[in-house]
């Protein structure tokens, strides 16, 4: 099994130019992403706090509104409620018609009523509502008795605004509040303003606060720019330190490899080969059936040879070609071909790191080398494809298949080689998954993210 570690030390191109690629990505990434996701903040704060505004703005804008017509009516209208309107006297009546048509003229105040708490309508600038009896709600009656004021934003909808609808439409500003005549009977007073009366009230809180709320909030998102470069470099300070102490753990590492290879080789594989000739040499001189023997030993030590000699393939596994690392995949199917398999490539050639590019070869070459071994195939696809800033490697074949479970289970039938992968994926933070079943041939799969 190779790590990590050992995949940037067998590949040649790891160089500085790629380095200084990876560098600009490490700080521009980053930094992308902040200014994005202050965007998106300031967005969304941005939002909600023009809706908390505008929820503001009109809840004040009714409070100002109505608190300004309450003033206005009770010290224009107060001379006005006297015990004759009580009994709508004729005097009284046009007394306060007058006053009341002086308030309407020209302004936003649109419509007068004062009711008694009979629930009559006393007087109107509508003459003719004045002495009809219309049902008030508990509210308005509450204000008989309180002189509190009620400020609401009607729909016109009662029995008593047939008028208004057909005059004003669409909604007015009422407000009610409680009274009372020269002689103390309770009377109700209702007004009604624009719309556009609230409206201005509300606009202009907006132009006193929304400037001052987004100005600093847009101070706070600009803020974050400096912030997030000073962080993006500290990240890329610290990720090629890291690259650097890989790269002398790998170079202090190197020479102890080689040692073990050569030590292998010139003496492990010499010794097994020369004790090899001896023994063919031996069984030649020698008569049945020891002569069957030592030939078979002689054979038993030449497999064995071969292994020793793939293993130390294997301390030195594949590497990428010159002419790019997607031509490694034509290499690596060769031998499978040159067996009879059928086998499809298809693969999208763009950039990668060094330790991807390596990856990707070496969990396809195990794969194949498992298919060879193992599947009986006849046909093989390998297919690796860029999707969403992820690569995904598969290698399918039509064999014979097996039981995923039982080969993590087990090593026998030669499945080692697939916790092989599994351990070398997990090393470098890819996903690997292994479909499979009797009879229905083997899919295995590689995900890793794009342009680490």
């Amino acid at each position: 099994m190779f790590t990590a570690m050992e995949m940037l030390r067998e590949h040649p191109r790891a160089t500085s130019d790629h380095m200084g690629r990876r560098f600009t990505r490490s700080v521009r990434a980053p930094l992308i992403l902040t200014i994005v996701a202050s965007l998106l903040v300031f967005l969304a704060v941005g939002a909600g706090m023009l809706w908390a505004v505008n929820r503001a703005a009109i809840s004040e804008g009714l409070r100002d509104a109505g608190n300004a017509g309450e003033q206005s009516g009770r010290v224009a209208l107060a001379p006005y409620l006297t015990p004759g309107l009580l009994r709508r006297s004729p005097a009284a009546v046009d007394a306060i018609d007058r006053a009341g048509r002086s308030m309407i003229d020209g302004g936003d105040l649109v419509r007068l009523k004062v009711w008694s708490k009979h629930q009559q309508v006393l007087w109107s600038d509508e003459t003719s509502l004045n002495g009809k009896y219309f049902a008030l709600d508990e509210e308005e009656f509450d204000l008989l008795d309180t002189s509190g004021v009620r400020v609401a934003v009607s729909d016109l909808s009662k029995d008593e605004n047939v008028n208004e609808v057909r005059e004003f439409g669409g909604k007015l500003l009422e407000v009610y509040f409680g009274a009372r005549t020269s002689d103390g009977e309770p009377v109700l007073v209702e007004t009604y303003y624009k719309y556009a009366l609230v409206e201005q009230h509300a606009n202009d809180l907006r132009a006193r606060f929304l400037p001052l709320a987004f100005g600093g909030l847009a101070l706070l998102a600009a803020a974050q720019v400096p912030l997030a470069i000073l962080l993006a470099r500290r990240l890329s300070r610290v990720q090629r330190d890291r690259e650097r102490l890989l790269e002398r753990v790998i170079s202090a590492s190197d020479a102890e490899r080689r040692r073990i290879a050569a030590e292998v080789h010139d003496g492990a594989v010499q010794d097994l080969i020369g004790v090899m000739y001896a023994l063919e040499a031996a069984a030649d001189e020698t008569e049945e059936p020891t002569h069957q023997r030592l030939h078979d030993l002689a054979a038993s030590t030449r497999t064995t040879v071969r292994r020793l000699r793939s293993l130390l393939n294997s301390i030195y596994p594949v590497e990428v070609p010159e002419s790019g690392w997607a031509n490694g995949f034509t290499d690596l199917v060769a031998a499978l071909e040159a067996h009879g398999v059928s086998v499809t490539i298809d693969i999208d050639d763009i950039e990668l790191a060094p330790m991807d590019e390596l990856l990707l070869l070496r969990v396809t070459r195990e794969s194949l080398r498992n298919v060879a071994a193992h599947a009986a195939a006849t046909q093989v696809l390998v297919r690796m494809k860029h999707r969403m800033g992820r690569m995904a490697l598969e290698v399918r074949d039509n064999g014979r298949g097996f039981t995923p479970s039982k080969a993590d289970n087990s090593r026998r039938n030669g499945h080692l080689g697939l916790q092989l992968l599994r351990d070398l994926a997990v090393d470098v933070g890819a996903d690997l998954t292994i479909d499979s079943e009797p009879g229905a041939g083997t899919a295995l799969k590689l995900e890793l993210a794009g342009q680490r």
